[in-house]
């Protein structure tokens, strides 16, 4: 019995974890990671009743706070919170009679702006086995809550016997649905980089994003309503403008973003000897 242990005891101990130095900090990064993040989006709208409309499109930047739960080795969860600037730029023109043998041109341009906070929760994915550089896709349901913005809105003619009307007025509930819901789905690629002893994720991706709901106020499709019935509500401004002539249909938002992330890891510290003690030596 004796001369068995003592064959192996030195079996054991040559493959026994190593002790820490006496200097090296005894710490493990938890599944939890925060950080920051900022991106640049080329913002529109879809018309589903306007057909002919010509893209302007309105770039806004966005900015916030991200956190990072790791579920597993491919698989995260998160949760974001960001100040988005939305909108959109659109024209359109028609041609209409003036009489039985000419015509002139009418033209619409409008414009939006959105400032609100979004808030996502992006399941992710990530491909291989690489800690230090590993490509992902992801799949984030969204709710933005609009907190202000302005819209113009302007129609002019050719002609000059008519006369051109134009509206440039703050934003209001009376002009887009308060609380927009949403999905984005994107790529990117995670990159680790190390300052000292500190570990970073650097993540970069592109996505594309749009509404799942009308984003068009119920004040607005009550005015449509009202117009198609012959009634005036007092409403005087919606959508493209000329509400007794036009179907509203729907309205929604979509955007292609490209954001950059900066993520630390959390520190979890250890519960053993060497981490109590930090005096172990190899």
């Amino acid at each position: 019995m004796t001369i068995s242990l003592m064959w192996f005891a030195p079996l054991r101990a040559q493959f026994a974890k190593p002790l820490r130095s006496r200097y090296q900090r005894s710490f493990n990064n938890s599944a939890l990671s925060l950080g920051v993040s900022g991106g640049f989006a080329a913002n529109d709208m879809v018309y589903t009743a306007v057909k002919t409309s010509q893209l302007k499109g309105y770039f806004g930047p966005t900015f916030g706070l991200t956190a990072e739960y790791n579920i597993m080795d491919r698989f995260s969860v998160g949760m974001g919170t960001s100040y988005v600037m939305r909108g959109t730029n659109e024209q359109t023109d028609s041609e209409f009679l003036t009489s039985f043998t000419s015509s002139t041109w009418a033209r619409v341009k409008y414009g939006m702006r959105l400032n609100g906070i979004e808030l996502r929760v992006p399941l992710t994915f990530y491909i291989g086995a690489n800690d230090n550089w590993r490509p992902y896709v992801y799949l984030a349901p969204h709710v933005s809550l609009w907190l202000g913005g302005t819209v113009k809105w302007e129609r002019t003619y050719d002609d000059d016997s008519y006369v051109s009307l134009v509206y440039d007025t703050p934003l209001t509930q009376a002009m887009v649905n308060p609380v927009d819901v949403g999905v984005v789905g994107g790529i990117g690629f995670r990159q680790l980089i190390m300052v000292r002893n500190l570990r970073l994720f650097l993540k970069f991706d592109v996505s594309y994003g749009i509404s799942l709901m009308d984003t068009f106020s119920p004040q607005e499709i009550k005015a449509e309503a009202s117009a198609h019935e012959g009634r005036d509500d007092g409403f005087d401004f919606y959508g493209w403008g000329d509400i007794g002539h036009e179907t509203l249909g729907k309205r929604y938002l979509q955007n292609v973003e490209a954001r950059l992330t900066i993520m630390v890891p959390l520190r979890k510290h250890l519960n053993d000897a060497c981490a109590m003690k930090r005096n172990c030596e190899y």
